[in-house]
Formats: C-alpha cells, sequence, structure tokens
C-alpha cells in the first residue's frame, strides 16, 4: 500500500453512510478485505484504519507504552466506540451513531488521507484546523526546507 494523501468531499446520507473515495480504495491491501476500523481520533474527527493498519497500529501502541495499565487505558478509550465496517459494492461505508455525533458530521464530510489512516472531518472544523495550527505548521515546513 502507498498510503493515502489529498482530500474528497462526500455525503453523509440518512441512513448514515458515505461513499468512500475509489482512490482510497485502490490503496487498500487485499488482506483489509476492504474493511475499515473506525475510532474516535485525538482531534474532533473519525479516523479510519484499514484493518492491516489497525492492527500494526495497536501492536506499535503496545510496544511503545510502559505498561499494560496504561495500554489497557488507551485501548478502553479507544475501541469502546470503535467500529469494524466494510466498504460495501457501491463504494459505501456505514458509519455509527455515536461516531457520527462526535465528529458534528451532517450533510457535506471531508475524507482526508493522513498517510496510514484515513480521517474524516466536518469541513468548518477542519478549515478551523487549519487556521489554529498554521504557526505551527509553518515552522515545522521552514525547519524541514519542505
Amino acid at each position: 500500500m502507498s498510503g493515502f494523501w489529498g482530500s474528497f468531499k462526500s455525503t453523509l446520507d440518512t441512513k448514515g453512510r458515505i461513499n468512500f473515495p475509489a482512490k482510497f480504495r485502490k490503496n487498500l491491501r487485499e488482506e483489509d478485505e476492504d474493511t475499515l476500523i473506525l475510532v474516535r481520533a485525538s482531534e474532533p474527527c473519525i479516523a479510519m484504519y484499514p484493518l492491516q493498519s489497525w492492527q500494526e497500529t495497536v501492536a506499535a501502541i503496545k510496544d511503545r507504552l510502559a505498561s499494560d495499565r496504561e495500554f489497557a487505558i488507551l485501548s478502553r478509550r479507544l475501541m469502546y466506540q470503535a467500529s469494524e465496517q466494510r466498504i460495501d459494492k457501491q463504494g459505501r461505508l456505514n458509519l455509527t451513531a455515536n461516531l457520527i455525533d462526535y465528529a458534528a458530521l451532517e450533510g457535506e464530510v471531508l475524507v482526508v488521507g493522513y498517510e496510514q489512516k484515513i480521517e474524516l472531518w466536518q469541513p468548518a472544523r477542519y478549515e478551523d484546523y487549519v487556521r489554529k495550527t498554521e504557526a505551527e505548521f509553518q515552522r515545522i515546513s521552514l525547519d524541514l526546507d519542505i
């Protein structure tokens, strides 16, 4: 898998589904079986991990934490509203009501590629995030000469 980058607009329908971008679907591994794990992100959005990336992420988190207790605390918070969803034949992905509420999604949804995961944002919240982090972005990109 080459990762996910770019952004696409989608619409949340009345059944809590979005159209999953075809460009992102092409970057899923065969072993992902068109399955994504959806969790509450640390920012006010939904983080979506392809199945294999999720398993790798959980293993990496466990390795980085100092104790089983820290892993338990983080896991319980991450996973209690996690949802395993499969992209259907029409390219649609179901979202759960609790995750929709957390990310304040309705109508238009911004689907943002973020390396090995994908995020779903309410567009105004994403614009606010970009505005609030502009100075940090400028500093980091200047340091890296990007």
